[in-house]
């Protein structure tokens, strides 16, 4: 799971279309998660790391939750559409 806080929308957008590219799926608006490869996380954290350097005011944070874990969240949502977050509206 890959979460963040990005105060810019370039960088914004260059992080979610990496990590989209990567197959992660956008489950928040700033929340992407794919299944876990052993190989996968230092491609993401290498290509995080080399798309933020040089830029500031961002948080980004990498987690590894084990299948059990995410399918025993609890989901309490209503009327949310995550179609609203598409990234083109982060470029207003």
């Amino acid at each position: 799971m890959v979460v963040y806080d990005i105060r810019d929308d370039k960088l914004r957008l260059v992080v979610s279309k990496f990590l989209k590219r990567l197959g992660f799926t956008r489950i928040q608006k700033s929340v992407f998660v794919r299944e876990y490869d052993k190989g996968l996380f230092s491609s993401v954290e290498g290509g995080l790391r080399r798309i933020v350097k040089g830029w500031v005011n961002f948080d980004i944070q990498v987690f590894v939750i084990s299948r059990s874990s995410f399918n025993e969240r609890v989901v309490i949502s209503e009327g949310y559409r995550l179609s609203e977050f598409d990234d083109e509206e982060f470029l207003i």
